[in-house]
């Protein structure tokens, strides 16, 4: 019987908390993050993309192995620390460490699930 992965269940909740607005409200969202408002494709993209993880993040949490759930977890590390490296070089407003710390608060939720495993 597989596992079932609660917190790869938050982080779909989460990605699409994330996504949705980002495609339809962008720069609502822009503008609580302190970035210029755009009309510009791209964040709609960006929207798209994060959108589909939650398809990834569902499959994974009611389908996927220990080995395939820890990739994820070194990724969503991966793109935290890039957030903070944003902050430091001053490309990213300091907004952008509240969805790095949310983002690292579910991937050592999900790492000490398989670790429970």
């Amino acid at each position: 019987m597989q596992k079932i992965y609660k917190s790869l269940y938050a982080q779909m909740v989460y990605v699409i908390l994330s996504g949705l607005p980002l495609i339809f409200f962008p720069n609502v969202l822009l503008k609580i993050l302190g970035f210029e408002p755009t009309q510009e494709i791209w964040i709609r993209i960006l929207g798209l993309l994060v959108l589909i993880l939650s398809i990834y993040y569902y499959r994974l949490a009611k389908y996927g192995n220990d080995k395939t759930v820890m990739a994820t977890v070194l990724g969503r590390l991966a793109f935290c620390t890039g957030l903070v490296l944003f902050v430091i070089v001053g490309i990213g407003k300091p907004m952008l460490l509240g969805f790095a710390f949310v983002e690292s608060l579910f991937a050592l939720w999900t790492w000490q699930e398989v670790k429970k495993g």
